[in-house]
């Protein structure tokens, strides 16, 4: 054996020792996913913006907050559906860029960072969901119950969902609430214009 083969053995060995600590310590490091990358991509606005993104574009209307919801059915002597905190009502129109979609996710983000999912109250007036068309434009209502001390700096945050949520679509809409927010005593969708 030459000293030509010699190296090249020793070469050869000491490379597939680098490459086999190489793999070793490959295999230790684990991946990451920050919640911030899988979140939808976002589009921002204010109510009475029209805030549009490539699946659905959403206009706030106007928002309502009360401290308790008239019911569904009303019904002889029922109290209406009450609260230790407020309901805050967001009235909306929205429509789809090219497919029918539903707006699955609706969320109210509060200044403090809390996340409030919309109310399911089925014995109250229940929030209109449709089916979003192509150009047409449909009213929204999502209902929210929040602690009093949350509402001020409140977002809307309303998305298409589905299985990859870094894929789908979504609405950010800062609702304008301040400090002083007026409470209505009871909200009821059918004497609302």
């Amino acid at each position: 054996m030459n000293a030509q083969q010699v190296l090249v053995r020793g070469g050869a060995g000491v490379l597939g020792a680098a490459l086999l600590a190489g793999a070793m310590w490959l295999h230790t490091v684990r991946p990451r996913a920050e919640a911030r990358v899988l979140e939808p991509i976002r589009s921002e606005g204010r109510v009475g913006e029209v805030v549009a993104n490539r699946e659905f574009s959403v206009r706030v209307e106007r928002v309502t907050a009360a401290r308790a919801l008239a019911r569904a059915v009303p019904r002889r002597r029922t109290p209406p559906v009450r609260t230790d905190g407020v309901y805050v009502i967001v009235r909306a129109r929205a429509t789809s860029g090219r497919e029918p979609v539903r707006l699955q996710t609706a969320r109210l983000v509060t200044a403090k960072g809390n996340t409030y999912w919309k109310a399911d109250r089925p014995d109250a007036a229940a929030p209109s969901e449709p089916i979003l068309q192509p150009l047409l434009w449909s009213p929204v209502t999502w209902v929210f119950e929040v602690p009093r001390d949350q509402v001020a700096g409140a977002r809307l945050l309303v998305g298409t969902g589905g299985l990859l949520p870094q894929l789908s679509a979504a609405a950010e809409i800062d609702l304008g609430l301040g400090g002083d927010v007026p409470v209505a005593a009871l909200y009821d969708p059918g004497t609302e214009r």
